[in-house]
């Protein structure tokens, strides 16, 4: 677990990690250079439970995907498991998730995500939808054994294979899906396990846009990264580059849903093609609440929240490449955490 200036949310996870029900473990706890009481929690919990909490301390920070590397190299046990500081974990989480690599084939698994604060803002609401999708998604892409990417947290590898594929990337902005798409070259599979797990989303929009920036531009350095992959292509990898431009077809979609607005109300008669595909894009942009509304018709207030999701991702999506044509770098970041709980995932 690697914390940063957790003091509003370490204590809760703490508990819930020493109350797992599972009967064999570590927790390796990564205090990177905090400058709040995060520090002098871990202490006091590390002391109180010192053969089951190894605390580790760093005066500089480099960001999670050094910290953890810290933490994995020196783990002792077969599955190496990452929380974040936010994570809600039930007490038989790892008896859920634990059984999954009995098969010899998964070399990783994740776990589903939800979010506990929902009510707290109109953001965190869009995070409700980003949830339904990516849920489905995974399961999709788990029953088709094709690309499931890891999310962050409540994720799980076996450490033989992070010393194989050489552990996370210091210099990933998405370290997640970075590893990710290595696991995938090399064969490995991926299962993705349903079972709630509660994170906090950001209720502020410029923690919203902070995180996205550095998820969206995370996605195009891995494909960047790993452009060679489709020389070795299969229905996997092939996966993993349309599931990594996404970010580009984020804009790609804002531009041409424009022009089709455009062509429907602004195109001369002369040029109806034009006209033609813009009602069809229309009509099959109406068909998204429709499927949403069916499937639970108190999900009606969250259509509009749908259209902001995705015009407000394309958006960040365009400033944040604009600024990498234009050379500017893009750095990691911590997404600050409030600790608000407005649902009960259990």
């Amino acid at each position: 677990m690697p914390v940063k200036n957790e003091e509003r949310v370490i204590e809760r996870l703490l508990k819930a990690l020493v109350n797992l029900d599972y009967p064999n473990m570590e927790i390796l706890l990564i205090e990177d250079g905090s400058t709040d009481s995060t520090p002098a929690i871990c202490q006091k919990w590390a002391e109180k439970y010192p053969s089951l909490i190894n605390y580790l301390h760093s005066s500089t920070s480099n960001g999670k995907p050094s910290a953890i590397n810290s933490a994995a190299k020196g783990a002792t046990g077969e599955i190496v498991a990452i929380y974040d500081a936010d994570t809600i974990l039930e007490p038989s989480t790892l008896k859920k998730i634990i059984p999954h690599f009995k098969d010899p084939n998964v070399a990783a698994v994740q776990g589903e995500l939800r979010t506990i604060n929902p009510d707290e803002s109109v953001i965190t609401r869009l995070a409700v939808i980003n949830d339904f999708v990516v849920d489905i998604q995974q399961l999709g892409k788990d029953k088709l054994n094709i690309f499931v990417p890891l999310l962050g947290t409540n994720q799980y590898i076996r450490r033989n294979v992070l010393a194989e594929v050489g552990y996370w990337d210091s210099e990933a902005l998405s370290e997640d899906t970075e590893i990710s798409v290595r696991l995938v070259r090399g064969g490995y599979k991926v299962k993705y396990v349903p079972g709630a797990t509660g994170v906090e989303a950001p209720a502020k929009l410029r923690v919203f846009i902070s995180q996205r920036m550095k998820w969206l531009r995370g996605y195009t350095q891995a494909v960047m990264k790993h452009r060679d992959m489709l020389k070795t292509l299969n229905r996997r990898t092939l996966d993993a580059c349309l599931t990594l431009i996404f970010p580009i077809m984020l804009i790609l979609g804002l531009v041409g849903y424009v022009g089709a607005l455009c062509s429907v109300f602004l195109t001369p008669a002369a040029i109806p093609f034009l006209q033609v595909i813009g009602m069809v894009l229309l009509v099959l942009n109406l068909l998204t609440p429709v499927m949403f509304v069916s499937a639970n018709p108190r999900s009606a207030i969250y259509v509009p929240l749908i259209y902001l999701d995705w015009i407000l991702l394309a958006s960040v999506s365009l400033y944040v490449h604009v600024r990498a044509l234009l050379g500017k770098p893009q750095r990691w970041t911590k997404t600050p955490k409030s600790g608000h709980v407005t649902v009960n995932i259990g």
